[in-house]
């Protein structure tokens, strides 16, 4: 066990994804080994939410609430702050560099150099309705010494960082972190979605070589292209699940909780793989309300919008100019990922090594978080675990502790609160 490790033994960690389709609120707990376990969990239909930004902050704090609730009941345990996701079309990120001087007689790099001259990165000069959502190291230079990944115990004059800073829009950070204040939870930082991702499912030579994150949520694809282990830049694409859901939904004239349930149990994105004659009732709109569906049919539709996303994801890369550095290719993950043939089919029409990360990290869990749909809520807890942050001086609103820990209590008590 390391010392980093061990400092953390018995913290908790709690992390809230908030996505278009579920919210997902996990608490973890760090074993004597300095491992991470999940202790509990809690998961809803998300409601309020569309591509990955708030419009209803009522239903979305609401949502929040049973969520956490869940969590705590699990866990036995009380979610005071929490890692909290973030996604959407209204994120960018651009570089920036910061520099701290060490004195003319230079001495040791401390941690608080290196967060003073990510501090510096993040300081540029942003429109009003712009804020600074994470600021991420690529890669530091002390004095002559480039590429430095971890400049803490060394000695030199100057020390420089080569950044990430991630923006979005404010108002649009403020409604969310709103719905989780309300709910009388702190947030510790919030994190860009696909970043919180590649700390479950990105592997250190995945990281070293190059590579892209794909998160396929259900309003949005949210991408982050990794070189040198640091992500270099981020791109959000305004297609998701959702769209699959639609299609199905249209051509097959069903409700969408029929479309979506038919693509959970039988959707393939090559239609190829699927034989021509297997058939399924499902629902429909009308009289009868089933029908008979050629499970082919529900692939050829699938195929179409999966063929156009794969198509998009190719063409965001490629405008990056990142497309010649990344040799380990595209990892795939989020709720979408799931999809059977998918991967495949990436790979075939992008000709890049293409496979579908699930969650690691967190281990002797109860729960079951190997799907890919729980990459960014278990990435948030590893991210805090690894990476730490300094709070964000966001408070929770006491008549929100307090409406959570009464409606808590209405469950056990035979009286009217």
């Amino acid at each position: 066990m390391t010392g980093a490790a061990a400092s953390h033994s018995n913290e908790i960690f709690c992390a809230l994804d908030v996505g278009t389709s579920k919210v997902c609120a996990l608490i973890g707990q760090v074993d004597e080994k300095g491992q991470l376990k999940v202790v509990g969990a809690g998961r809803v239909p998300a409601e309020g939410l569309r591509k990955g930004v708030v419009i209803n902050t009522a239903d979305v704090t609401a949502c929040i609430a049973k969520a956490i609730d869940e969590a705590e009941q699990t866990a036995g345990l009380t979610m005071e702050s929490a890692y909290v996701s973030i996604a959407g079309a209204h994120i960018s990120a651009i570089g920036s560099k910061g520099v701290v001087d060490l004195g003319k007689n230079g001495r040791r790099v401390i941690p608080e150099d290196c967060q003073r001259t990510l501090d510096q990165a993040g300081g540029i000069a942003l429109p009003h309705n712009r804020e600074v959502i994470n600021v991420v190291a690529r890669r530091y230079r002390l004095d002559d010494k480039e590429g430095v990944d971890n400049p803490v115990g060394s000695t030199g004059y100057r020390l420089e960082v080569e950044a990430t800073v991630v923006t979005g829009a404010a108002s649009n950070i403020l409604n969310l972190t709103n719905c989780v204040l309300d709910n009388g939870v702190r947030i510790n930082d919030l994190v860009l979605e696909p970043f919180a991702s590649a700390e479950a499912v990105l592997t250190p030579d995945e990281l070293r070589a190059g590579v892209v994150l794909v998160d396929i949520g259900a309003g949005t694809t949210d991408m982050a292209i990794f070189l040198d282990k640091s992500p270099w830049q981020t791109h959000s694409i305004e297609i998701g699940g959702e769209y699959l859901v639609h299609d199905v939904s249209s051509v097959l004239r069903m409700s969408r909780e029929s479309a979506e349930a038919l693509i959970r149990q039988f959707g393939h994105a090559l239609p190829e793989r699927v034989p021509v004659d297997a058939e399924v009732r499902a629902g429909a709109f009308g009289q009868e309300g089933q029908q008979v569906v050629r499970r082919r049919v529900l692939s050829e539709i699938i195929n179409a919008r999966a063929e156009e996303l794969t198509d998009l994801i190719l063409s965001e890369v490629k405008r990056s100019g990142y497309d010649g550095l990344t040799p380990a290719g595209v990892v795939l993950t989020g709720g979408v990922a799931q999809l059977p043939g998918l991967g495949d089919l990436g790979a075939a029409r992008m000709q890049w090594p293409v496979r579908v990360g699930r969650p690691q990290g967190a281990v002797n869990s109860t729960f079951d978080l190997s799907s890919p749909e729980y990459s960014a809520a278990v990435g948030l807890l590893l991210w805090g675990l690894r990476r730490g942050t300094r709070p964000r001086n966001l408070e929770p609103t006491k008549s929100g502790a307090s409406k959570r820990i009464l409606d808590y209590l209405k469950g056990f008590l035979p009286v009217t609160i």
